[in-house]
């Protein structure tokens, strides 16, 4: 049974913007490696013909940096500091007071006809009623799971109206679980917790006015069961996700919509969906989804090309039945919107019908067609939530649903969705605008004259961008050094080059270039380092493919692979 912790009431890019448990920010300024200079390189690859110049046009810097410090402020009025294990009482009237004094409380207009003298049917009475029961409730039941959290990860904000969205990720955190054979005991579990934020403007102010949360396995039942039905045939009707968006959301649109009318948008489109693997010495590294832009022209995200990349020796695109097509090549990119245009030897004779981003509306139907285990095609059903800048919408999706096309009621394509929010219960795609550009400029392109660059061409290019001459960037003195090198034996475990070594504050900040090899990753070149750390004690908090973080009773050890580059960043606790 699926376990909440809520009451029922809501590119590749490498986030440098961490704050760790010392409260300091790492700020991709901090170091010299630029991602449009990457980026500039790689559009300069294909045909400048056919380079995509719309792009996601940016939230407001102000409005964003307003709402990620009101976030990180409620958080923590939400769960107490950082790691916190003892707390006076005192200080915990005082968080949950200062929490409460968040709420979004409007004033309520009077109505002298009614039995509590306020007008019941006004939106300020609607509104006070959802805020009242979600936050003083949710601090309570959170509280109650005395929850140990290390660090923020990823800050989402996204503007709906009169409403800012903000999803904060606390990866790794502990929490007391009940015992399922014993109800009087509980458990400690490891996991990661997202937290979902509304703010609604009241008075010139941004208050909390509901939210939720969920951790990593409160989706893992649904997503299991919507795998293991997918493969059991060829195509399968996923259930709606028992979102808690429902308490704030008409789902009435999405209600109406009968099975025939998803096998409708399912027959009309399977044979425009497609799945893509990327390979290294025939084994899977990465999957995803795609979808036929244009006849003979496949798109999917620029994030999953960039893994293969980095991983892969080729990748292949199949359908449905499992035929495979044979690709010409690349024809162009966007890193910024996220976006990459692959061509095959031959057209299919069908492809895509984009709809109007315009006439998208909140509340309206969204629908996912994809494939979660390589075996056969999901569909899955949800609402638009929001449609500021990216379409969000209420469909948990995993990696390999990265690319797939988002549909509308009538079937047509409104978006694209990314890896950006996975195993969540809010999705995010790129809206159809940006895609609109691919099919208008390549319809006017005869098929057969589309040039494009083969995967390895890309590849080299991709790992041979000409930086500029590096010289060792030192400012930490002997006498620290000396202390910051036995942390696992770094000088001997990590055989790289050292480009730039910073010290202030308790923090050591190394880069290293990884010039040995352009198939081995730098993550793999700190093994040793990693091994040695572990063996000296540190108790592994995170491990990824692209970050890993290591911590003792007096150093916390964060180790990030940065494309072609090494980070290793060590603070006194």
């Amino acid at each position: 049974m699926k376990k909440k912790i809520l009451i029922p009431i809501c590119l590749i890019i490498i986030v440098l913007s961490y704050c760790i448990i010392s409260n300091v920010f790492f700020k991709s300024s901090n170091f010299a490696f630029s991602f449009n200079s990457k980026k500039d390189y790689i559009t300069k690859q294909f045909n400048q013909e056919y380079n995509l110049t719309n792009s996601l046009s940016g939230e407001d810097s102000k409005l964003e940096k307003e709402i990620i410090s009101l976030t990180k402020k409620t958080t923590y009025l939400l769960l107490g500091d950082f790691n916190t294990k003892e707390e006076s009482s005192e200080e915990y009237y005082k968080r949950h007071q200062e929490y409460l004094a968040l709420r979004y409380a409007p004033t309520i207009p009077k109505d002298e006809n009614s039995s509590s003298g306020l007008d019941e049917n006004s939106n300020e009475y609607k509104d006070d009623l959802v805020s009242g029961l979600a936050i003083p409730s949710l601090f309570l039941q959170l509280n109650e799971l005395g929850i140990e959290y290390y660090s923020f990860g990823d800050i989402r904000v996204t503007k709906n109206n009169d409403i800012v969205i903000s999803m904060i990720t606390l990866p790794n955190i502990k929490m007391k679980k009940q015992n399922e054979e014993d109800p009087m005991k509980y458990d400690i579990v490891q996991t990661n917790l997202v937290l979902y934020y509304y703010f609604k403007q009241l008075d010139g102010e941004y208050k909390l006015y509901y939210l939720y949360g969920e951790t990593k396995d409160d989706l893992t039942e649904y997503l299991s069961k919507v795998e293991t039905e997918e493969t059991n045939g060829v195509m399968s009707i996923a259930p709606s996700y028992d979102s808690e968006l429902k308490s704030i959301y008409n789902y009435e649109k999405l209600e109406a919509m009968s099975e025939n009318d998803l096998n409708q948008i399912y027959e009309t489109n399977i044979n425009n969906v497609v799945q893509l693997n990327s390979y290294y010495n025939n084994m899977v590294v990465s999957s995803a989804s795609g979808f036929f832009i244009n006849d003979g022209l496949v798109v999917t995200t620029w994030s999953f090309m960039e893994k293969s990349l980095v991983d892969a020796q080729y990748f292949a695109i199949k359908d449905n039945s499992g035929n495979t097509y044979e690709i010409d090549g690349i024809v162009t990119a966007n890193p910024e919107s996220n976006i990459v245009v692959i061509k095959i030897k031959n057209k299919t004779g069908s492809y895509v019908t984009l709809g109007s981003y315009s006439d998208l509306q909140v509340e309206d139907p969204a629908i996912v067609i994809s494939s979660k285990t390589g075996t056969g095609m999901t569909v899955q059903s949800g609402i638009v939530v929001s449609k500021e800048n990216y379409i969000q919408s209420s469909i948990p999706l995993t990696q390999t649903d990265e690319g797939s096309p988002l549909f509308n009621q009538n079937g047509n394509v409104i978006g694209m969705n990314t890896a950006d929010s996975i195993n969540a219960s809010i999705s995010i795609a790129i809206h159809s605008d940006i895609l609109k550009e691919i099919q208008d400029k390549f319809s006017k392109v005869n098929f057969d004259s589309i040039e494009t660059i083969s995967f390895d061409e890309l590849k080299e290019g991709y790992y041979y961008v000409k930086y500029h001459d590096e010289t060792i960037k030192n400012s930490i003195s002997s006498s620290k050094w000396k202390i910051y090198s036995k942390i696992g034996n770094i000088e001997d475990n990590i055989k790289l080059q050292l480009v730039k070594a910073s010290y202030k504050d308790g923090i050591v900040s190394l880069r290293y270039k990884n010039s040995i090899s352009k198939y081995i990753g730098s993550m793999q070149l700190a093994a040793s380092f990693k091994e040695q750390l572990l063996k000296d004690g540190y108790k592994e908090e995170l491990s990824s493919s692209k970050k890993c973080i290591y911590k003792n009773d007096k150093y916390q050890v964060i180790v990030m692979d940065e494309f072609d580059y090494l980070i290793v960043v060590m603070v006194r606790l």
